[in-house]
């Protein structure tokens, strides 16, 4: 009688289960890849693509021209873009070219073709001009209309920055605001929400509090879109809501202001507490309306702080702490971004804003959460972003509108670190866009030297090294541009 060996019952294991779910995986993976680009809500997702580290592709190395930057649609969107812009002021010009004013200017080819690759760096001390696409060559005028009056204008000429986590934490921003503050006067940081998930991460202000529910276009389903003012957030306070804003001696002019606000709108009637500097708790009773309202205090201060607890009907949009005069400079980032949603925010909201901080020129500095590697058309993105400075320039048709092209960024080819040439289209678009919008656009993209300009911002340690973002290092060296860019404009107009 045969004994039969041990484990002889248990099932067999062989190889060919571990091939058959590698190859599932494989399957699985490869029908990732494949999911089309889609939009919602403002956002685009971006293909996903497990090899594009490794993957080297020949015509992106050549950088080539029409065979791969132009399509049927491409060529005829983009036809009218080969002619220059109208003004002479702020126009660009390319090397050479001698100019009245003391400094050259030089922008980006606007044909994306193999000249790019071979174009020289720009040099120190050349500025990257305005490109106006007004159909009056007049993009600039609120703004330098406002600069000659200021003086007399009873209030700061004031610039908002609309943007992604580009300028997050007062990157770049900080440093245009205390550039500009020490030419032309002025003082504080302007605009600071009520909560940030990362208050250390700026550096211009010491923010600090709790209590507060944040609504924001990053959640459009549960935001109420009647509410959502220019800042695209709103604030719900909860039982022992407060916050509280100090001065900062790290950035130049951040250390204290003059005048103190906080905006919000509040459907009941309430009361809300301020305080400013080391002085007591102040009261303040508020009429019901359903309009923005301010509560404002005057006076010298390295310190704000709000309370309002649990308040029913109480939205609070932020505070402003600003000077009477000068330049104010408003940093309004969002992580994550495109800003194609800015085209429903309520004109009304504008409106009621405007009479409260009205704005001389709005900065849209967007695309980082567009752009991807595998895409090098974005005409429906331009199209869009069209369709959004007209909103922006109905909701505010005293403010200039100032499109930034985005920024250089990198992606390892070969192992080295080259401009993504995505960037060259997407910046093509955005000009495309400032033309087709009759606005102003800066090059972004040249302003940071142009092609290969990221990898030389991080290896100065002024960007990080995901190759996308600039530090706040590199946000100082690119507000010296923006400011130089803006400064030229002002003394072509005896400013």
């Amino acid at each position: 009688m045969k004994k039969k060996k041990a484990g002889s019952n248990s099932p067999k294991h062989t190889s060919g289960h571990v091939v058959a779910l590698l190859l599932i995986a494989v399957v699985f993976l490869f029908l990732l890849t494949k999911l089309p680009v889609m939009e919602w809500g403002g956002f685009t997702t971006k293909p996903i693509d497990f090899f594009s580290d490794i993957r080297v592709d020949e015509s992106m190395l050549e950088l080539p021209g029409d065979a791969v930057w132009h399509d049927a649609e491409s060529d005829s969107l983009f036809a009218a873009q080969e002619q220059p812009a109208d003004s002479v002021v702020e126009k660009s010009v390319t090397p050479g070219d001698s100019l009245t004013p003391p400094r050259a200017a030089v922008a980006a080819p606007a044909r994306l073709d193999t000249s790019m690759v071979d174009a020289p760096p720009r040099k120190d001390g050349e500025v990257v001009l305005f490109e106006d696409f007004s159909p009056d060559g007049n993009g600039l005028s609120h703004l330098l209309t406002a600069m000659e009056q200021r003086a007399t204008l009873g209030r700061p000429v004031r610039i908002a920055f609309l943007g992604d986590s580009f300028i997050e934490a007062d990157i770049f921003t900080q440093d245009v605001r205390s550039q500009l503050q020490k030419q032309y006067g002025g003082c504080g940081v302007g605009y600071v929400s009520m909560h940030s998930d990362f208050p250390g991460f700026r550096r211009s202000v010491v923010q600090s509090g709790n209590g507060w529910e944040v609504h924001s276009v990053l959640k459009p389903r549960e935001a109420d879109w009647s509410l959502m003012p220019l800042q695209q957030q709103y604030f719900v306070p909860l039982e022992g809501a407060r916050a509280q804003y100090r001065g900062t001696t790290r950035i130049e002019r951040a250390d204290s202001w003059t005048v103190s606000r906080f905006l919000f709108v509040a459907r009941n009637d309430c009361s809300v507490d301020l305080k400013t500097g080391d002085g007591s708790w102040q009261s303040y009773a508020v009429t019901g309306s359903p309009d923005i309202q301010a509560l404002e205090v005057e006076g010298k201060t390295n310190r704000f702080d709000v309370r309002t607890g649990a308040i029913a009907g109480f939205t609070a949009i932020g505070v402003w702490l600003d000077d009477t005069q000068g330049i104010a400079v408003d940093n309004i980032s969002t992580r994550g971004y495109s800003g194609l949603s800015l085209v429903s925010i309520p004109a009304a909201r504008c409106t009621q804003m405007e009479a409260i901080v009205p704005y001389d020129a709005i900065v849209l500095q967007y695309g980082l959460n567009v752009m991807t590697p595998e895409i090098l058309h974005y005409e429906s993105y331009a199209r869009k972003m069209v369709a959004v400075i007209n909103h922006l320039k109905a909701c505010y048709p005293n403010t200039d509108i100032i499109l930034m092209g985005v920024g250089d960024r990198s992606r390892k080819l070969n192992g080295s670190f080259t401009t993504m040439p995505a960037v060259l289209a997407l910046s093509r678009a955005q000009r495309l866009a400032a033309k087709n919008a009759g606005v102003v656009f800066w090059d972004t993209f040249a302003a940071m030297g142009g092609l290969n300009g990221m990898a030389d911002y991080v290896a100065q340690k002024q960007a990080n090294k995901d190759y996308t973002h600039i530090n706040h290092k590199g946000g100082r060296r690119l507000a010296g541009e923006f400011v130089k860019s803006l400064e030229y404009s002002l003394n072509r107009n005896g400013l």
